[in-house]
């Protein structure tokens, strides 16, 4: 027999006993032909029912291709001893994924890392291994396939910080990611994946061109949403502004900074750059004029935005004067003539939901300058 799969020799074997057993003339036979022909009839009942993998013959994969091990899978009875070993005997599983002759095997063989997959135990243990796992599934597009079509798995490789920072510097993860939506969703339930993805250069730039579920997810989490915002902000001191006009026409995105206390955070502090792009570049500004009294005022913006800059001026009139949104208050400067012009230091960042009011003790003419982004 040439083939070094074992189930061909069992295969041939049973096809070679079967045929000589039926060529016994057993009314014939000597008792001798009788003894030697009863043992072969128990040898043959031995090779159809022996299981071919175990624990003792696990090491017999060295001799095998990934391929050879999906055929010997192929087989009912070797499918269930190999199930029973993923959960039952995980430890020498594990211990094979760990071998550098036996790790390509087992990760190439669909029917064997799906069967992994599927065990509880081994999936416990693929978290503690996380980032040792990564680059090598990486290398094998099946396998990384079957990973990251895989929830409860990606779930796993989510929530280790190590793992998702490797990820998020692989082009094969980024692309299998890409392609499948439980990946993504695992991503985008996990805070650590998301802050990863914040702090990850090569993650921002291969994954916002093609995973916007992804980035809707990472800007509606405040907490990531600093990192990956300060991220941005540093894209544009580089001169690349490419992500940011990205983000910014992408209606999912917009709508996510909505109450975002993330981007209100990182506008605010840090995120210099970005405010200064954002003022110049993507603002809106509604510039009005109002006879004030003491009733509320619509200012005439209404509907979802995001505040950047206010100012505002009255020139008569007495008494305080204060521009009024759901989230802060703007105090004019008095004895102004004209709408104000907008410049980088009147920043208010903030969302606002509705119509903005403006309201004062007495009378005047009110002129005020809102810069936002509608949302």
């Amino acid at each position: 027999m040439s083939s070094n799969n074992l189930a061909d020799f069992r295969d041939q074997y049973i096809a070679r006993a079967r045929a000589l057993l039926q060529g016994v003339d057993l009314a014939q036979a000597t008792t001798n032909i009788m003894v030697i022909n009863g043992a072969l009839f128990g040898a043959l009942d031995k090779v159809i029912n022996a299981p071919l993998i175990g624990r003792d013959t696990l090491a017999l994969f060295d001799a095998m291709t990934s391929a050879d091990i999906d055929v010997w899978l192929a087989d009912a009875s070797h499918r269930s001893v190999w199930q029973r070993l993923c959960s039952d005997e995980s430890k020498t599983i594990q211990v094979a994924l760990q071998d550098d002759v036996l790790r390509p095997k087992l990760l190439g063989s669909a029917l064997a890392w799906t069967d992994i997959l599927a065990s509880s135990v081994m999936q416990t243990w693929i978290q503690t291994k996380a980032a040792y796992l990564v680059p090598y599934i990486a290398a094998i597009p099946g396998c990384l396939t079957l990973t990251a079509s895989n929830r409860t798995t990606m779930d796993k490789f989510a929530s280790v910080q190590a793992a998702m920072t490797l990820i998020y510097a692989s082009t094969n993860w980024l692309t299998a990611i890409a392609a499948n939506a439980p990946a993504q969703d695992a991503i985008g339930a996990s805070l650590t994946a998301l802050r990863e993805l914040g702090k990850s250069g090569p993650g921002m730039t291969a994954l916002y061109t093609k995973l916007t579920s992804i980035m809707v997810y990472l800007f509606a989490d405040a907490t990531a949403s600093i990192d990956a915002w300060n991220f941005v902000s540093s894209e544009i001191t580089a001169g690349r502004t490419v992500m940011p006009t990205a983000f910014f026409a992408d209606a999912g995105i917009r709508t996510s900074l909505h109450g975002n206390t993330g981007i209100t955070t990182a506008l605010t502090t840090t995120a210099t750059a970005l405010y200064q792009w954002l003022f110049t570049n993507k603002m809106t500004v509604l510039s009005r004029s109002y006879n004030a009294n003491t009733a509320q005022q619509s200012a005439g913006i209404g509907g979802k935005f995001l505040t950047l800059a206010m100012a505002g001026t009255y020139n008569s009139g007495a008494g305080n004067f204060y521009l009024t949104s759901t989230t802060s208050q703007f105090a004019a400067t008095p004895n102004g003539s004209t709408s104000p012009t907008l410049t980088t230091a009147n920043k208010q960042v903030g969302s606002q939901n509705g119509a903005m009011y403006f309201n004062d003790v007495s009378t005047g003419i009110f002129y005020m300058s809102i810069g936002y982004l509608a949302i």
